[in-house]
């Protein structure tokens, strides 16, 4: 009996052995699976370091191979045996609705063609009508990364400013010569004007446009800024006074010129115009208007007499 009770407590201790072992295989098996997950890097041709202010969500954004859009979503692993896709958070239960198109909806306004997002995974091979949405969304996508706009932001208002506006050419009527007193009428055709560059591998497209005007008139006083670059008279009406029109006290040489104030946009890849901050200052070239003193007296002498006489 003892020597069939000592068999019997060595099958067993065999027995929990072989259960040990396989156990410990199976966890370190487990655990090299969970280290190749988190080693393997994600099937996302790039990434980025971005922050949403609307629209929701701080994190790593990351380009999804598939879809090619920029998400802040987690879509995959290189070993990854699962499928993704996403769907339009305004066409849940199927139903579309206007504010879908986008830039419409509001949310996701950190880059060109912003959506919100839900997004959906499930085992590749499987139906996707039986797939699952993630948790923690909804998601935005974009078809560029938003850390490169919030670059572009941060630097677009320092392009405007160095972009090669050309000045604007201004008109005085009358014009070389005036006399003193006489109202001089002054305008100014201004023209919008557009530039197209590259911005951090981004096309970029900025237009400014001339939204106001300083007129200087050389004798120390100007008038402006102003919205109105004035406009020109016909011949049978210079001297009439006009919102840019100026008269000068004094006869002598006056150099005037004009500062056309522009206000910038810029698109993003063909994206909507999006204001910039501040404005650009372009001087005109001066001209210079000389200014006569004229005077009257009658004259009573008769030249062919008097040759020296007054007028002749």
């Amino acid at each position: 009996m003892t020597v069939h009770l000592g068999v019997l407590c060595e099958s067993k201790t065999f027995e929990m052995n072989s259960l040990s072992s396989m156990l410990r295989r199976a966890c370190i098996a487990v655990l090299c699976f969970v280290f190749l997950i988190c080693w393997s890097s994600p099937t996302l041709a790039e990434s980025g370091k971005g922050n949403m202010g609307k629209g929701g969500v701080t994190g790593t954004w990351t380009k999804h191979e598939d879809s090619g859009v920029w998400t802040s979503a987690e879509v995959g692993l290189a070993a990854d045996i699962n499928g993704y896709y996403f769907e339009l958070e305004c066409f849940d239960e199927g139903i579309g609705y206007i504010d879908c198109l986008p830039g419409l909806e509001g949310k996701c306004t950190l880059g060109p063609d912003g959506r919100s997002v839900w997004w959906y995974s499930g085992l590749l091979g499987t139906p996707m009508t039986d797939w699952q949405r993630l948790d923690g969304g909804p998601w935005c996508v974009y078809s560029v990364n938003p850390y490169v706009i919030e670059e572009i932001e941060g630097r677009i208002a320092t392009e405007f400013q160095e972009r090669p506006i050309a000045s604007s050419v201004f008109e005085t009527q009358p014009n070389p010569h005036s006399l003193v007193g006489m109202e001089n009428n002054m305008y100014l055709n201004a023209e919008e004007q557009t530039f197209d560059m590259t911005l951090l591998e981004q096309d970029i497209r900025i237009v400014a446009t001339p939204t106001e005007f300083e007129w200087r008139y050389g004798d120390g006083t100007s008038y402006g800024p102003v919205s109105f670059s004035g406009t020109p008279l016909p011949p049978e009406r210079l001297g009439e006074p006009t919102a840019t029109s100026h008269a000068y006290s004094d006869p002598g040489d006056y150099q005037i010129s004009v500062i056309v104030y522009y206000s910038g946009t810029y698109s993003i890849n063909g994206g909507p115009m999006i204001p910039i901050d501040g404005r650009a200052e372009v001087e005109s070239n001066s001209q210079t208007l000389r200014v006569w003193k004229s005077e009257s007296q009658n004259v009573a002498d008769d030249c062919l007499v008097n040759p020296a006489g007054f007028g002749c």
